[in-house]
Protein backbone atom coordinates (compact mmCIF):
# COMPACT_ATOMS: atom_id res chain seq x y z
CA UNK A 1 0.00 0.00 0.00
CA UNK A 2 0.54 3.61 -0.64
CA UNK A 3 1.93 6.53 1.61
CA UNK A 4 0.38 9.85 0.80
CA UNK A 5 0.96 13.23 1.95
CA UNK A 6 0.88 16.79 1.74
CA UNK A 7 -0.15 19.94 3.06
CA UNK A 8 -3.47 21.71 4.26
CA UNK A 9 -3.81 25.65 5.07
CA UNK A 10 -5.64 26.08 8.46
CA UNK A 11 -7.31 29.30 8.96
CA UNK A 12 -10.29 30.49 11.24
CA UNK A 13 -12.30 27.88 10.43
CA UNK A 14 -12.17 24.15 10.80
CA UNK A 15 -10.80 22.55 8.25
CA UNK A 16 -10.00 19.34 7.03
CA UNK A 17 -6.33 18.11 7.98
CA UNK A 18 -5.48 15.64 5.32
CA UNK A 19 -7.83 16.49 2.79
CA UNK A 20 -8.18 12.94 1.28
CA UNK A 21 -11.36 12.17 1.47
CA UNK A 22 -11.74 9.39 -0.17
CA UNK A 23 -10.61 6.13 1.39
CA UNK A 24 -6.99 4.92 0.21
CA UNK A 25 -6.77 2.20 2.35
CA UNK A 26 -9.45 -0.30 1.14
CA UNK A 27 -11.87 0.21 4.70
CA UNK A 28 -8.79 -0.58 7.03
CA UNK A 29 -7.74 2.14 9.70
CA UNK A 30 -4.70 4.24 8.80
CA UNK A 31 -2.21 6.02 10.91
CA UNK A 32 -1.98 9.98 10.31
CA UNK A 33 1.00 12.09 10.89
CA UNK A 34 0.45 15.35 11.58
CA UNK A 35 2.55 18.38 11.77
CA UNK A 36 2.33 21.89 12.99
CA UNK A 37 4.58 23.68 10.30
CA UNK A 38 4.01 27.10 11.82
CA UNK A 39 6.70 28.62 13.84
CA UNK A 40 4.71 30.76 16.21
CA UNK A 41 1.68 29.86 16.58
CA UNK A 42 -0.57 27.08 18.05
CA UNK A 43 -3.29 24.91 15.98
CA UNK A 44 -6.03 23.11 17.42
CA UNK A 45 -7.43 19.84 16.38
CA UNK A 46 -10.84 17.98 16.51
CA UNK A 47 -13.81 16.89 14.60
CA UNK A 48 -15.94 19.39 12.59
CA UNK A 49 -17.09 21.60 15.53
CA UNK A 50 -13.55 21.97 16.62
CA UNK A 51 -12.84 25.78 17.72
CA UNK A 52 -9.24 27.21 19.33
CA UNK A 53 -11.75 26.74 22.89
CA UNK A 54 -12.52 23.20 22.58
CA UNK A 55 -9.86 21.35 20.36
CA UNK A 56 -6.77 19.50 21.63
CA UNK A 57 -4.06 22.02 21.65
CA UNK A 58 -1.13 21.40 18.94
CA UNK A 59 2.14 23.49 20.05
CA UNK A 60 4.16 24.75 17.01
CA UNK A 61 6.41 22.60 15.31
CA UNK A 62 4.94 19.64 17.33
CA UNK A 63 4.87 16.25 15.40
CA UNK A 64 1.35 14.10 16.21
CA UNK A 65 0.66 10.36 15.28
CA UNK A 66 -3.10 9.06 15.64
CA UNK A 67 -5.03 5.98 14.02
CA UNK A 68 -7.55 7.00 12.21
CA UNK A 69 -10.95 4.83 11.00
CA UNK A 70 -11.51 5.34 7.37
CA UNK A 71 -14.61 6.96 8.21
CA UNK A 72 -13.34 9.63 10.22
CA UNK A 73 -12.11 13.14 9.74
CA UNK A 74 -9.71 15.38 11.43
CA UNK A 75 -9.98 18.64 11.69
CA UNK A 76 -7.93 21.91 13.29
CA UNK A 77 -8.27 25.23 13.32
CA UNK A 78 -6.32 28.25 14.10
CA UNK A 79 -6.07 31.72 15.38
CA UNK A 80 -5.01 33.40 12.11
CA UNK A 81 -5.37 32.11 8.46
CA UNK A 82 -2.77 30.28 6.62
CA UNK A 83 -1.57 28.30 9.34
CA UNK A 84 0.56 25.36 7.17
CA UNK A 85 0.22 21.73 8.85
CA UNK A 86 1.97 18.32 6.85
CA UNK A 87 0.38 15.49 7.01
CA UNK A 88 1.19 11.85 5.96
CA UNK A 89 -1.02 8.79 5.80
CA UNK A 90 0.53 5.16 6.13
CA UNK A 91 -1.28 1.75 6.39
CA UNK A 92 -1.16 -0.37 9.22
Amino acid sequence: MAFYSGQTSIGTAATVIDGVLINHYGGNPYRLIIHNNDNTDAVYIGGSAVTISTGLMMDKGEMLQLTISPTDLLYAVSTKTGHIMSWLTEPI
